[in-house]
């Protein structure tokens, strides 16, 4: 049941990610880290809201007694930052496409992760599926004559975010609330800067643009959310190759809603991806059956 929550989860969370050029949209023309600011600000207010909601506490005299559990929080918040930064750049640039490149690296780096520091196996499935992926990727590669670094560069940083959640051993609200506190005094800082040069689409914009900018929070924060509950109760293998939901969005996005140019290269790259990823959901839909009967 636990490997099946995790799973759905991670699942959903790609979903979510993939459909988040709808929203942005609708965002005007604003600095991307005035949005990235603004995020992280509304998000810690929503996050602060709910715990006191709850009647939560953050637990400080533990994390004081795990140092090591506090560095790995210290660092998963601005590696989750550096590829929001990326993410948001090519979202309110209108390069949705790029996006579905980007993301087409993270599953691989996911995976090779999963096998030299988690020590996991791969089921014949998996094998079938990362042959295919990297058949796709290979194809790619060739085809466009150099290698994409941007891609590749967010693909690990978001992986290695992955690799710092497995290993934290805080609940999923927990860590994300000192991840964003952990980023909020920058934030200030940088909405502060903008504010006193009367600059800042939050300054200058109307309601409208306020209410974007201000939900920008909780249509970033639940995906977040959804991945790092997932992430810690399955294979981190599984999570890389359930990654591919989210480019295979944004490139269906790319091209039937905003009408973006088809690209025949990453066409047939896509094609072998998604044949690697049906081959790999052959095992949960045997898990499936099992547990109904």
């Amino acid at each position: 049941m636990k490997n099946w929550m995790g799973t759905s989860s991670a699942a959903l969370s790609f979903v979510l990610w993939g459909m988040l050029p709808l929203y942005y949209q609708f965002m005007p023309e604003v600095n991307m880290w005035e949005l990235l600011s603004q995020r992280i600000l509304w998000s810690a207010v929503l996050l602060g809201g709910m715990f006191m909601l709850l009647g939560r506490h953050l637990p400080w005299d533990r994390l004081r007694s795990e140092p090591y559990q506090l560095g790995l929080i210290l660092l998963a918040g601005p590696i989750m930052s550096i590829s929001w930064c990326m993410f948001t750049w090519c979202l309110t640039t209108g390069q949705v496409l790029a996006t579905s490149l980007a993301f087409f690296m993270t599953p691989l780096f996911n995976i090779v992760f999963a096998l030299l520091f988690l020590r996991e196996k791969l089921t014949p499935q998996k094998y079938v599926a990362v042959v295919l992926a990297l058949v796709g990727l290979a194809y790619m590669l060739c085809s466009y004559g150099q290698l994409p670094w941007f891609s590749l560069i967010l693909g690990a940083n978001f992986a290695c975010y992955g690799l710092l959640k497995k290993k934290i051993h805080y609940d999923t609200g927990t860590s994300l609330y000192l991840e964003t506190l952990i980023q909020l005094p920058v934030a200030l800082l940088l909405i502060g800067w903008l504010a006193w040069h009367g600059e800042g689409l939050f300054i200058n914009g109307d309601a409208h643009d306020k209410w974007l900018l201000i939900g920008s929070a909780p249509v970033t924060l639940l995906p977040v959310a959804l991945f790092c509950y997932g992430v810690v109760r399955t294979r981190m293998s599984t999570v890389g190759l359930l990654q591919y939901i989210e480019p295979s969005l944004a490139f269906l996005l790319a091209i039937y809603w905003f009408g973006e140019v088809v690209d025949p290269i990453k066409s047939v790259g896509f094609l072998f991806v998604w044949a690697g990823l049906l081959a790999s959901l052959l095992p949960l839909h045997r898990f499936k059956t099992t547990v109904t009967v």
